[in-house]
């Protein structure tokens, strides 16, 4: 177990309890005194601040569908004969798939719409496939039939049938981070125009150009909805104009719609006046993702059962406690005790035997004991219990299933809001506060429950420069306020035993910082004052000597933007209890209370949906009358301390 530092925090400006998913009803704040923990030998305080991930920074996987105008006509004649977006696409593909969560697809659209990459299933990282299929885009296709040459509608009709594959061949754990890109290039208006409106009826034929307006945002919005309601993160539907008809009035007729359309899929617009201004900054698109928003934060020790006399003790965290174990005959420190695979309390729950190995078939071709989405159910658990073996919470009411499996609760269908024992607190808030929502003691709940002060900071934007590769031994832990987004340098001298740092707009490098003998440095750009704090331009690494090159670096540095949703929490009244020791323990230590910290996370503006969760899992020690480590009254728990389970697609 590593060492921990202890805070003792400053009062807090703001408590809310949790207002968010899982806290809609009353909450306890104004019972408590928001002052120091209480200093109980099995009490504990954890605080922190954690935030939610920023999908491009954390590498979610997204998904491109570059959707391509081919129709014969100006573009290929007048606009592009070169055939310069063609050049521009590839570098775009190549930018690309440097990051190796990105797979495309290529569809070309004229009398109709054609998948060009790839040539089966829903989209690839295959270079050689994506540039074959850019390659076709250079040759225009002629009208399918007379009056019919340009149909985009088709061409989102495609995209939208590849997107929906792709989502149904993912997990739900995986889904649920995947974000998808439409890229439309449209250099025409659509010939003919659409006959239907979007409800269906025949368009007035004095209104066929908004007839058309209207069936094209509703196409795009249904299938942004679509994205949604599969519970995926998000569709972002871009538009790159490029007004190659010669008459003006019709790019300008065009643009109206094409606004439309990118406003109705949450993206942008943008109208290139030459091809040549159609380059890969134009086209940096997918940095523009669905944000996260924080959901829920729940604390829980899962040894320490929550039962109508309070917490009791389980030692092995497997929802049965030592005394249910001991009349069972199964073994308190061993979560399944006969090795099968399925946990002790799964098994009685769904009339197995915990003392003789199952397979049942709904198991056989699992992995044995595997738990993809590491939230203490394995996998074999969830397909009999019917949860969601890639998603810690399946239902999506803020509380992880095994929590809700524990107490009781319906794991399968969100039930947050409801009150089992009728006390007048919903099922969310029992759980939160770590009480026996079967059982309406409310004095027990108030001396036993946890007790939260959350303060949401909204979204929080930081700066983050990306890992150095040939640069070993150096860390950048810090980018000041100050520092400018974009491409930045640093040097390393290993004559002068010092490294220096260029801002990415400023010409110059600052002055040499000897690092050498290790340790914490503030490296600052040419322009930097100390007057300047953290609004000057500088950086702050973190120097292992060992591992310094023998030759000069000179390794550029990518300073990105990160906005993130964080809050700053503090969780009181957490019990420790006097566990036995784990069958699988040589040792045979006694003590062992592991507290588990879960933060939920959830797309923009669809908080109810299953999103993903991270988790931090702090060990303790509590053997009274001696033992308890670590020995401070509260916690410090790091952002980093937080990982996403990452299941299997």
């Amino acid at each position: 177990m590593s060492s921990r530092s202890t805070a003792h925090a400053a009062a807090h400006t703001l408590a809310i309890g949790v207002a968010l998913a899982l806290v809609a009803g009353c909450t306890d704040v104004g019972l408590y005194s928001d002052t120091r923990p209480r200093t109980e030998a099995d009490r504990v305080t954890l605080t922190g601040r954690v935030c939610a991930e920023d999908p491009v920074t954390a590498r979610y996987p997204v998904r491109v569908v570059l959707l391509v105008d081919q129709a014969q006509g100006p573009l290929f004649s007048d606009f592009d004969p070169a055939g310069l977006r063609v050049e521009s696409l590839g570098a775009f593909v190549h930018s690309a798939l440097t990051s190796p969560a990105t797979a495309l697809a290529v569809v070309g659209y004229a009398g109709r719409a054609r998948t060009l990459a790839p040539a089966e299933g829903g989209f690839t990282r295959n270079p050689g496939a994506l540039l074959g299929a850019l390659a076709q885009l250079d040759l225009p296709e002629p009208c399918l039939a007379a009056g019919q040459c340009r149909d985009y509608l088709d061409g989102l009709r495609t995209a939208r049938a590849l997107i929906e594959g792709d989502m149904a061949s993912l997990t739900a754990g995986t889904r649920v981070l995947t974000q998808y890109v439409v890229i439309h290039l449209a250099a025409g208006p659509q010939v003919p125009l659409t006959a239907v409106g979007p409800d269906g009826a025949a368009c007035d034929p004095g209104d066929r150009v908004g007839c058309q307006r209207r069936r094209e945002v509703a196409e795009v919005t249904e299938l942004r909805e679509a994205v949604g309601d599969a519970g995926a993160a998000g569709l972002r539907y871009h538009v790159v104009q490029l007004p190659a008809d010669p008459d003006a009035t019709v790019n300008d007729a065009l643009a109206v719609g094409l606004r439309q359309m990118a406003l109705a899929g949450r993206g942008l617009y943008q109208r290139v006046g030459a091809v040549g201004a159609l380059d890969t900054g134009a086209l940096d698109l997918l940095n523009v993702r669905t944000e996260l928003r924080a959901k829920h934060l729940v604390v829980a020790n899962i040894n320490a059962k929550p039962t109508a006399d309070g917490p009791v003790v389980d030692s092995d965290g497997d929802g049965l406690s030592d005394a249910e174990e001991a009349i069972g005959g199964t073994s308190p420190g061993a979560a399944d005790s006969d090795g099968d695979g399925i946990g002790d309390l799964v098994e009685v729950l769904v009339g197995l035997r915990p003392l003789e190995a199952d397979t049942p078939v709904a198991c056989q071709h699992l992995q044995v004991g595997q738990d993809s989405d590491r939230d203490g159910l394995s996998d074999c658990d969830e397909r009999l219990l019917g949860t969601d073996p890639s998603l810690v919470d399946t239902d999506g009411d803020g509380a992880p299933d095994r929590l809700e499996l524990v107490s009781q609760l319906d794991y399968l269908h969100p039930d947050a809001e409801g009150d089992a024992d009728g006390d007048g607190t919903s099922n969310g808030v029992e759980l939160q506060r770590r009480t026996d929502p079967r059982s309406s003691d409310a004095a027990r709940d108030l001396s036993d429950g946890y007790r939260y002060t959350i303060v949401d900071e909204g979204i929080v934007e930081e700066r983050l420069a990306q890992r150095l590769q040939k640069l070993q031994g150096v860390e950048i832990v810090t980018v000041s306020d100050g520092t400018t987004p974009g491409l930045g340098l640093i040097e390393w001298f290993p004559n002068l035993g010092a490294v220096r740092w260029r801002d990415p707009v400023e010409p110059t490098t600052g002055p040499l910082v000897a690092i050498a003998a290790g340790g914490e440095f503030d490296v600052p750009a040419a322009s930097f004052a100390p007057i300047q704090g953290d609004s000057g331009r500088w950086i702050r690494v973190v120097v292992d000597p060992t591992l310094l090159p023998a030759t000069d670096v000179h390794e550029g540095v990518r300073v990105s933007l990160r906005a993130r949703n964080c809050l700053t929490w503090t969780v009181r009244n957490v019990r420790l209890l006097a566990t036995a020791a784990l069958d699988v323990d040589p040792d045979q230590v006694r003590g062992h209370n592991e507290v588990l910290v879960y933060f939920a996370e959830a797309p923009e503006e669809r908080v109810a949906i299953p999103g993903p969760v991270r988790i931090a899992a702090i060990p303790f020690r509590y053997a009274p009358p001696a033992a308890r480590e670590p020995a401070g009254a509260e916690i410090l728990v790091f952002d980093g301390e937080f990982v996403t389970p990452r299941a299997n697609p």
